[in-house]
C-alpha cells in the first residue's frame, strides 16, 4: 500500500523549481532507507549543536560510527513497532528529512508516544514539507518530545502542533556536556487534516 503523501509548496513562487508544488514527498521509511536518514539526521544534529555543545563531544556524536549504531538501534526500534517517515526531494531523490515516533519506555512518560526524531534539512524548511512530515508519522497521537532547552525555532514548531512547555523542570544531556533538555507535551489527541 503505497502511503506517500505530496508536500503542496504552493506558497512559494509556481515557477520556481526548488519550491515547486509537490517537490517534497513523505512515505514510510525502509530498512534500506535507514543509512541515508540516518545521514540527515546527523547534518541537522551538527547544525543544531553548533556553539551549544562541546566541540570534541559533537565531533563524536556525528562522526562516521554514529551512522552504523544508530542504523542498528533504528532496525531494532523499527522491529518494535516504531513509526518511521522519511521526505523525499522529489528533484534528486534523496532523502532530506526523517521522523520516528515510539511508544515509549520512560516510566514517567506523560504519554505513551515519544516523538524520538525529527530532522529536516534546510532546503525543506519552511514549505509545509516539516508539518506533513510530523503529520504523516504522528497524526493525532498525544505524544511527548525532547528538544534543546535553547532551540526556539523547535520549540515553535511543535507548539504550532499543539504541544505546550511541560511544567516539570527540564533534564540535562551529560553525554551532550550538560545540554540542558526542554520537554514538551501534547495530552489530547488533535484532528488532523
Amino acid at each position: 500500500m503505497d502511503t506517500s503523501v505530496n508536500v503542496d509548496t504552493s506558497s512559494r513562487t509556481a515557477h520556481d523549481p526548488a519550491t515547486a508544488p509537490g517537490r517534497f514527498v513523505v512515505r514510510d521509511a525502509h530498512r534500506e532507507d535507514l543509512p541515508e536518514a540516518v545521514g540527515v539526521q546527523v547534518v541537522c544534529f551538527r547544525e543544531i549543536g553548533q556553539g551549544v555543545i562541546p566541540k570534541d563531544i559533537l565531533s563524536e556524536v556525528t562522526g562516521p560510527g554514529i551512522v552504523h549504531t544508530t542504523v542498528e538501534q533504528w532496525q531494532q526500534f523499527m522491529d518494535e513497532g516504531a513509526i518511521f517517515k522519511i521526505l523525499v526531494d522529489r528533484l534528486d531523490m534523496k532523502i532530506v528529512g526523517v521522523a520516528m515516533v515510539r511508544t515509549s519506555t520512560s516510566p514517567d512518560a506523560p504519554t505513551p508516544w515519544e516523538v524520538a526524531t525529527l530532522h529536516v534539512l534546510p532546503e525543506a524548511r519552511s514549505c509545509g514539507a516539516s508539518d506533513e512530515l510530523l503529520r504523516s508519522c504522528l497524526g493525532g497521537r498525544p505524544a511527548y518530545v525532547w528538544v534543546f532547552a535553547n532551540n526556539a525555532r523547535a520549540i515553535r514548531f511543535y507548539q504550532r502542533h499543539g504541544f505546550r512547555l511541560d511544567d516539570t523542570d527540564g533534564a540535562v544531556d551529560d553525554s551532550l556536556g550538560g545540554l540542558e533538555l526542554q520537554r514538551l507535551i501534547r495530552e489530547d489527541e488533535i484532528e488532523t487534516e
